[in-house]
């Protein structure tokens, strides 16, 4: 855990505005010098960009007051907002303004402080921006927003999958990155790489913690309420969201580790700030849900959290817990938690990001039904077949299914570490990012171990391959299949116009490898496990419109693509020939007009 340091507050300080262009290289930061305004004015915006703005870009102004509230993180409770009108259409927006300290480059407290409001405008043109506090107004801003086309808006919920505000799809093909373990600007660095090489391999997705660890803002080095001590974990995740915005990953931001309120799993309570033992209002774990105290400090804490992080498009969805199960908390107790932690952070998140929560598996709770809930999620460590294990776990929701989209967010081998065979948790890698996405779930499965397994040894390339075959799908009209073939699994999506099928060797596996290991009686990090190439029986695809199709067939272990044939259906069937393969192979098949 790191050393935290106390920041001085100062009375009124002005911060350098910001936009960064989505798809573009940000900047290192610069730290203004301040700017003090006139105390004759109470009430001040400043633009301090002299760059273009662009819709879906992060706007940042200052707000300068001559007097500031007494509690400067209590968001709810300020009365201070920036407006923003298109002076054509109207259209209006509603921002929390929020207090921060700033930190250099090197991570070190500077001397600025001050209140900040960051906006993302939908359309070009000219916007009025103005700041209320309470009955005083500033004066009005007037900003010329151009219009960008490579930029989508931020994500939204469809009962299938995914998309952007332009509705263009989002398929996330993405992992755990749930903090670092370095220390001062080499946490950035870590991100910036995990980041680079995620999108290199076409990843655009990753889940992140905001643990005591991590970028947690409240601790038992901040008093309740106070993030003070914690501006700098706040700091920090601003630039991770900066990051993630210049190389198009989208975040799943986790506000609550199962630790921090579990007696008996990765327990730290006995640390944590809310614990009567440690001066804080609970007996217990699960009064978190209850206890006035805890409920108004929770409340105060995703206000803030909101009114600093929603602007970002970097940020995909807002997520309250992980693994909840390991707590006390239960579902007859949560509930209500979640209906009222919704409310409130919908006041404070103009943008409406999507809302989820996760359990250590999906059948473990009978909450997904909630309409608080936009998402399910999934989480697995078996060395069983994933296409076998997410199938099964699915079952009991299917009937919730079709109104909501599923994810498998964390996925692993083995729950305790990355296997002793690099060969053999590369497969589980193989699989779970392949098999919940054929399997009709919204994106691939997140993988665990990023920093432990993954980066060390250099696995990014997997995700190239499923990013490459899915490049341009649509969940959100996709229905899944089955076929039998003999010796192997074979999953399919499918809409009026496109097909996608996968076919994995039956044996392809890390439960066939685990035990082919053992077989081999050996320690060796090196050993392989292989497949023969073989032959297999061509397959028919039925209910298809009669008419030629495009076949293109994909090798899933090395991201190529094979040329491609014409094939007729013919009667309402589709008839394939299956290239020979040892491990997979993937098509996709697309109707010709």
């Amino acid at each position: 855990m790191r050393r935290r340091t106390v920041l001085s507050m100062l009375g009124s300080a002005v911060l350098t505005a910001c936009g960064v262009p989505t798809g573009v290289d940000t900047p290192a930061p610069v730290t203004p010098a301040p700017v003090t305004p006139s105390p004759r004015v109470p009430v001040q915006v400043v633009m301090r960009t002299t760059a273009p703005y662009y819709t879906h870009d992060v706007i940042e102004c200052d707000v300068v007051l001559q007097d500031d509230p007494v509690d400067v993180f209590d968001t709810r409770n300020h009365d201070l907002w920036l407006r923003a009108i298109h002076t054509d259409t109207q259209t209006t927006l509603r921002v929390p303004i929020f207090w921060l300290a700033e930190y250099d480059e090197t991570i070190q407290p500077t001397d600025i402080t001050g209140w900040r409001a960051r906006l993302t405008l939908p359309q070009g043109g000219t916007w009025q921006i103005q700041a209320n506090y309470g009955a005083l107004t500033s004066a009005v801003v007037d900003i010329s927003i151009g219009a960008r086309t490579d930029a989508h808006g931020m994500v939204r919920v469809h009962p299938r999958g995914f998309a952007f505000d332009d509705d263009t799809a989002f398929v996330p093909i993405g992992v755990n990155l749930g903090w670092s373990t370095a220390q001062g600007a080499e946490i950035l660095a870590d991100y910036e790489r995990w980041f680079r090489q995620l999108a290199a391999n076409g990843g655009n997705a990753a889940r992140i913690w905001m643990a005591s660890w991590a970028f947690g803002i409240e601790w038992n080095d901040t008093p309740l309420g106070d993030y003070r001590n914690r501006m700098r974990q706040a700091w920090l995740l601003d630039r991770v969201f900066m990051l993630a915005q210049r190389y198009n990953i989208r975040i799943m931001l986790c506000f609550i580790n199962h630790g921090a309120f579990s007696t008996t799993t990765n327990a730290e309570w006995q640390d944590n700030p809310y614990n009567q033992a440690n001066g804080g209002p609970l007996v217990d774990p699960a009064a978190f849900m209850t206890d006035a105290a805890a409920r108004n400090l929770w409340h105060k804490r995703v206000a803030y959290i909101a009114a600093r992080y929603a602007a970002y498009p970097s940020l995909w969805c807002w997520e309250w817990w992980n693994e909840i199960d390991w707590t006390p908390i239960k579902d007859e107790q949560l509930a209500p938690w979640l209906r009222d932690s919704r409310a409130l952070i919908q006041q404070f998140d103009p943008y409406q990001h999507p809302i989820t929560s996760s359990w250590s598996s999906l059948r473990l709770t009978e909450l997904w039904a909630e309409s608080t809930l936009d998402f399910v999620q999934h989480h697995t460590y078996e060395a069983d077949d994933v296409a076998r294990t997410i199938n099964t776990a699915r079952i009991p929701v299917k009937h919730i299914l079709r109104q909501k989209p599923l994810l498998v967010s964390e996925i692993g081998l083995n729950a305790g570490g990355a296997t002793t065979a690099d060969a053999i948790e590369r497969i589980h890698l193989h699989n779970a990012l392949w098999a919940p996405l054929m399997l009709g779930t919204a994106g691939s499965g997140m993988y665990w171990w990023w920093d432990t397994w993954l980066d060390p040894n250099n696995h990014w390339g997997a995700f190239a391959s499923v990013s490459t075959f899915t490049q341009g799908m649509d969940m959100r009209t996709m229905r899944s299949f089955s076929l039998m073939i003999p010796g192997a699994t074979s999953l399919g999506l499918r809409n009026d116009t496109i097909i996608y099928l996968w076919v994995r060797h039956a044996k392809y596996t890390a439960k066939e490898a685990l035990r082919a290991y053992a077989l081999a009686n050996t320690t060796d990090p090196q050993w392989q496990y292989t497949l023969a190439v073989q032959a297999w029986p061509s397959v028919t695809i039925k209910d298809v419109d009669d008419g030629s199709y495009d076949v293109h067939w994909f090798d899933p272990q090395r991201a190529t693509w094979q040329p491609m044939t014409v094939v007729n259906a013919v009667a309402d069937t589709l008839a394939l020939d299956v290239p020979d393969f040892a491990y997979d192979m993937a098509v996709k098949i697309t109707r010709r007009a």
